[in-house]
């Protein structure tokens, strides 16, 4: 019986794979040839169209060449093609798509630098594309400095996702909270963003409760349910949720003195706020008071031996 060669099948893969590292060193000229070699062997195959793009563009793309048109207007076309052409393309290449495209995306951020292009032009703002990068470190660099930070919804998504990306619980935590206050109407979707397990379970918990309420209000309920006594508290922009959210981090603090002037006031401009909010404020405040109060009722443990 004759023994079957088991590569004589899969030498499409062979070239195929072949392609995907030359393309994955960024060598446009070894990539045009495992290209020429994959077609001689497969002509009618599926994959050609997706590596062709892949090849022309690495043949046109040397974004740290001289050459390279460094403009905001060349940097904004290649921002768009990503998407449109390359990011399709880059499927062929399974992992190594990704990280062929995100150096890319860092490719173009350094030259957004170099440029100066403003942060209001966001899709192609040095910050925006570090994070296409996942350079979660240079993300937060170029967001931080940007004049007015704290009031300006962009630069608190940047940082939120930069932030968090590197693992900074605090200030992500700061960025997000502030990125709800300012721009609540995109914050559903910075949350699918970030994809981070706590926040999604804390977004979904609030909708659940107070869905009737603009993501504005959600810093407010994070004060509530995590007993934040600080977090931001400065430079706030006008509005409901943000006076909730002052009122309610003052009242964690005035509570623990017990009853007062003070703390019957802020729960009178709470209600005053909306009446559904109030009343989750109640409710949970009574739940809590009447958990310390069985705590405080149960006798103490004799430990002595």
């Amino acid at each position: 019986m004759q023994q079957l060669d088991i590569f004589a099948d899969s030498i499409q893969v062979q070239y195929a794979n072949a392609l995907i590292a030359e393309l994955s060193r960024f060598d446009p000229i070894a990539a045009r040839r495992a290209l020429e070699s994959l077609g001689s062997s497969d002509p009618n195959s599926a994959s050609l169209s997706s590596f062709q793009v892949l090849v022309e563009f690495l043949e046109h793309w040397r974004c740290d060449a001289p050459s390279w048109p460094r403009t905001p207007a060349a940097i904004a076309a290649a921002v768009q093609f990503i998407p449109e052409k390359l990011l399709p393309a880059a499927r062929m290449m399974g992992a190594s798509g990704t990280a062929f495209v995100r150096k890319i995306y860092a490719d173009l951020a350094k030259a957004s630098e170099m440029v100066g292009i403003d942060p209001k032009d966001g899709d192609s703002f040095a910050a925006e594309l570090y994070w296409l990068a996942r350079q979660f470190r240079d993300v937060v660099r170029t967001a931080t400095p940007l004049p007015g930070a704290e009031m300006r919804s962009n630069a608190q998504r940047w940082l939120a996702l930069g932030h968090n990306g590197l693992g900074d619980a605090e200030p992500t935590l700061v960025a997000v909270l502030r990125y709800a206050l300012l721009a609540p109407d995109r914050f559903g979707s910075l949350v699918e963003e970030m994809d981070e397990a706590a926040l999604s379970r804390d977004w979904r918990n609030f909708q659940d409760v107070l869905g009737d309420l603009d993501a504005s209000w959600f810093p407010a309920w994070c004060a509530h349910e995590k007993r934040h006594r600080r977090k931001v508290m400065d430079n706030l922009p006008s509005g409901e949720g943000p006076m909730a959210y002052r009122l309610i981090v003052s009242l964690n603090a005035r509570e623990r003195e017990g009853l007062s002037v003070a703390v019957i006031e802020d729960r009178q401009r709470l209600k005053r706020l909306d009446e559904t909010f109030f009343s989750f404020y109640l409710r949970r405040r009574a739940d809590l008071h009447s958990h310390l109060l069985q705590a405080s009722q149960q006798p103490k443990r004799n430990t002595s031996s």
